[in-house]
């Protein structure tokens, strides 16, 4: 041995245990004997074994290391393999975090001469080579925890705990956050193990800080919290169903919030806060409020305050934990420097409340109900969410601010990162309204499919890390990333990403198609030219009465010559009447091959979706001039528009249908269905308000033709190969 290498291997060097620290452990190595010290650090030299134990219990021995976790500890032998999965590991886990005073652990475990006593006394009969349920009714490991007055962790508990510091991560339960009126909200923040100075992502929100969702209010709801935890990392990270997960959130930690397994080893601290009402935080329950975005903006500053921040916040989450950060954005708090609402809503009426004017009834009371409810203090005043929006059955100052907020696009001009979830019953229109409208010169859209949590989750978190690197962290990207990604449906499951400077894409080609009602009696076609004889279909609006069949109007094309491929937003421009003074018109674009419909859902292909739909009730049809586009109609739904139908009187309506993206094979043909309630796929849970009073016995006709020329009219754009991922 040179004397280089000699003077190496007798240097003397420390380490600890990553889900510590562990203080007073007693170790020993070839050269050295010990207890680690206030930091949890043991003394070692290179090459050597670290045995490790408390009084005469010895936990197991390792390979020294700078940083080492119970999983590196084996009996005999030391070894380099971690089984978080090996029983005699979770055994050992749960020993020695049962001396920690506190749930997460934040001040590690300390090791006194009593607890070292204590274990010494029971230590001929306790062993970790067991299953875990035998080794939690081993009398010896229950009397010295009964005897010091501690509680036992569960197999799961501690086997989380484990995992997170493996992966470098540590974790601050109920954190309390001071709020200006000088209550408080409570949250979890997930940090690096390592001390410094990191960017901060965030979502306040409602849905609780248990796993995956809802509150923790008590020991079941923890060891269910726990146990779901362990299952949904035990499935390698969500690729499989997880019971008691629902499939809607199988891809997040913490309902539509960011992951902390994904974040907080790239460098970020990850805070999720609580709203007022929810969980253990104080106060009533008000989504969507202008008391939430207050409260939302005295996180943002605190966390930006606190040692293990760099000073810069940065706000992510999908659907609900989307929508909250246009609301809070616009109120500019200065540590706020980026945002990445994905597949958000934005008008509280023509989104959260009223699309088309019918009431989202069904979802909005699941959501309240199963969503919040579930999450919220058994005992908090609530806002009467459900009641508010059927007081409100027009668009006026409730959903403005005086009950629910909507985004103050003009109001935001720091960078964005935004997403819809195209043809979703939510999520399908905000982010291209805030594309269109926001100043900010660092804005990016992506266009993804309605089930969108594989795009949120996995295939679009390059963008993510990307979008947050260069505005949290200042890391500037190798090339300017494109501003619109847009996910290409072509059909069966398949797609292709598309990428665009703007949106709609440049050079789009609004192709106007022509309903015919010829002489069928309740289905027509669709022709490139418009016929000249006016005629109609009718069919009855009578839903109830009509049960099981939906009754609809509809209109088929010839099969198509070439190949086309559609990027933008549909409308259905239709002249209609009916007996009763209102109807609801539900329109669906949907491709046939043959007798069979092609789907275009992508990542999740059940239920199939069709290409595009919209709806709207016929007494909102009044517009307003000064929004409506060449792309979209922009409907007033104030009360001093309303427009009731009068028996025999013939209107003509724009529906806005969701914009959509989808490639349309030679040889398939389109359809087109004009129905009076929503079918074909809608979550019946989920249904839309329903008025019987105009359905019931009532007649509705579709006219085409003449003066009257009923038609769809769809985006063509130039089609492309596939763009590089």
């Amino acid at each position: 041995m040179s004397a280089a290498q000699s003077a190496t291997s007798s240097e003397l060097l420390t380490g600890d245990f990553r889900e510590g620290p562990f203080v007073g452990l007693h170790y020993r190595t070839q050269s050295h004997e010990g207890t680690t010290d206030k930091k949890g650090q043991f003394s070692y030299r290179a090459g050597q074994t670290v045995t490790f134990s408390i009084g005469s219990l010895v936990l197991g021995s390792a390979n020294a290391a700078p940083h080492l976790t119970l999983a590196n500890l084996r009996n005999g032998d030391a070894a380099d393999d971690r089984d978080l999965l090996n029983p005699t590991t979770i055994n050992r886990a749960r020993f020695v975090q049962s001396f920690a005073r506190e749930c997460d652990l934040r001040k590690g475990v300390v090791i006194d001469e009593t607890v070292h006593d204590l274990v010494s006394k029971h230590a001929r009969a306790i062993s970790f080579d067991c299953d875990t349920e035998s080794f939690a009714k081993e009398r010896a490991v229950q009397a010295v925890f009964s005897e010091l007055g501690r509680r036992f962790r569960g197999v799961a508990e501690a086997g989380n705990h484990l995992r997170r510091a493996l992966a470098g991560i540590k974790v601050l339960r109920n954190e309390r956050i001071p709020t200006r009126d000088g209550s408080y909200l409570l949250a979890d923040v997930f940090l690096p193990i390592d001390a410094g100075s990191y960017p901060v992502l965030m979502r306040l929100g409602v849905y609780g800080r248990a796993f995956v969702t809802g509150s923790i209010f008590n020991k079941d709801d923890y060891d269910a919290s726990e146990a779901r935890e362990a299952a949904w990392f035990g499935a390698k990270v969500a690729k499989e169903d997880v019971e008691g997960v629902s499939a809607l959130l199988r891809y997040s930690e913490s309902a539509v919030s960011a992951n902390a397994s994904t974040w907080v080893p790239r460098g970020y601290v990850l805070v999720r806060v609580d709203a007022r009402g929810v969980g253990n935080t104080p106060g009533k329950v008000d989504p969507f409020s202008k008391q939430e975005s207050q409260d939302y903006y005295d996180a943002i500053q605190w966390a930006a305050g606190q040692p293990w921040s760099s000073g810069k916040v940065g706000l992510l989450g999908a659907s609900y934990n989307a929508t909250t950060q246009w609301n809070v954005a616009a109120l500019h708090p200065p540590a706020l420097k980026a945002i990445a609402p994905l597949a958000s809503d934005s008008d509280a009426y023509r989104d959260l409340a009223y699309p088309g004017g019918i009431f989202v009834g069904g979802y909005r009371r699941w959501w309240w109900e199963n969503m919040v409810g579930k999450a919220k203090t058994p005992e908090a005043e609530t806002v009467d969410f459900i009641g508010g929006m059927v007081d409100h059955p027009w668009d006026d100052e409730y959903y403005r601010g005086e009950g629910l907020m909507s985004a103050d696009f003009a109001s935001i001009d720091l960078p964005v990162l935004t997403a819809v979830s195209q043809t979703m019953m939510l999520h399908a229109r905000a982010g291209f309204e805030a594309f269109a409208q926001l100043p900010s010169p660092s804005k990016y859209l992506l266009v993804l499919d309605a089930n969108y949590m594989a795009y949120v989750y996995d295939e679009c978190l390059p963008e993510q890390e990307a979008f947050f690197d260069r505005y949290l962290k200042g890391k500037e990207n190798a090339e300017e990333p494109p501003r619109v990604r847009i996910v290409m449906r072509t059909g069966g499951g398949r797609y292709k990403w598309r990428n665009e400077p703007t949106w709609p894409v440049p050079g789009t080609e609004y192709r106007r198609l022509f309903l015919d009602a010829g002489e069928a009696r309740n289905q027509g076609s669709i022709r490139s030219r418009p016929p000249g004889r006016i005629q109609a279909v009718e069919y009855s609006a009578d839903v109830r009465a009509s049960a099981p069949e939906l009754p609809m109007a509809v209109f088929e094309s010839a099969p198509l010559e070439e190949d086309i491929e559609l990027a933008g937003h549909f409308r259905a421009t239709l002249w209609v009447s009916s007996t009763s003074n209102d109807a609801d018109l539900y329109v669906v674009l949907r491709v046939m091959n043959g007798d069979k419909e092609v789907p275009y859902q992508t990542h999740d292909p059940e239920p199939g979706a069709p290409l595009t739909w919209g709806c709207l009730k016929v007494s909102h049809r009044a517009l307003d001039p000064e929004r409506s586009t060449a792309e979209r109609p922009w409907h007033t739904h104030r009360r001093d528009d309303a427009r009731p139908l009068l028996e025999g009187d013939v209107v003509k309506v724009e529906v806005e249908m969701m914009a959509a993206t989808g490639r349309i094979a030679a040889g398939h043909r389109m359809r087109v269905e004009i129905s009076p309630a929503q079918g074909g796929g809608a979550n019946p849970v989920w249904e839309r308000a329903y008025d019987d009073s105009y359905h019931r016995g009532s007649v509705n006709r579709v006219f085409t033709g003449g003066a009257l020329p009923s038609s769809i009219t769809i985006p063509v754009v130039a089609i492309r190969e596939a763009e590089k991922p």
